[in-house]
């Protein structure tokens, strides 16, 4: 049960963006080598603090406001603010990601990660689908994309992705926070938007 929490906070949904980005420009392809570092320093930065940082501070205000119970969101109704306020940042940081010097991969990615969460909001009103498994479904789909649009080989962290990403769901089933269904379709969602926003 303690590993399975673990992995749901390290694998938590608003680092997904995080995470790819530092993938993306950690690899053998154009989009490392054509980004000055200063650039790419800012550009994980404007990531980290609009899909990940001003998240969280928004959740917590919530939760101090008692509009939420628990950061946990368990319950669909809770997540409806976190999730449309998540989805705003986003595209703030797709939006200053577009001011940057840098190819237009890169905004995608989070524009992507945008839709994926409006869409999960969408579905939250009937339906409570795995936003962990969206997360991480959406980095599988970007390290995909980026592999066949450049011919990149990225065989080792696209298995280590699909590795985590059965872990994690097997981690919010034990945990009793989704169904199987549940994971599955986010799995499937964050994928599938993430890599046609890759491949554009």
């Amino acid at each position: 049960m303690l590993l399975a929490r673990v992995l749901s906070y390290l694998l938590h949904p608003l680092l997904m963006p995080f995470y790819a980005v530092l993938l993306v420009l950690n690899i053998n392809t154009y989009l490392a080598f054509s980004i000055s570092p200063y650039v790419q320093q800012l550009v994980i930065t404007v990531v980290f603090v609009t899909t990940a940082a001003l998240p969280v501070v928004t959740s917590v205000f919530l939760l101090q406001q008692g509009s939420i119970h628990s950061l946990e969101m368990e319950s669909p109704k809770e997540r409806r603010i976190p999730f449309v306020t998540a989805g705003l940042y986003f595209v703030l940081g797709y939006y200053l990601l577009l001011l940057m010097p840098v190819p237009r991969l890169i905004p995608n990615l989070v524009l992507g990660a945008a839709l994926s969460i409006f869409i999960s909001w969408l579905i939250n009103f009937k339906w409570k689908i795995s936003i962990h498994m969206v997360g991480i479904g959406g980095l599988i789909g970007i390290l995909v994309g980026i592999s066949i649009r450049l011919g990149a080989d990225l065989m080792v962290p696209i298995s280590a992705s699909v590795i985590l990403a059965g872990l994690l769901g097997s981690a919010r089933m034990r945990l009793g926070a989704h169904t199987e269904s549940q994971v599955y379709a986010g799995l499937i969602l964050g994928l599938t938007i993430e890599w046609f926003f890759t491949t554009l």
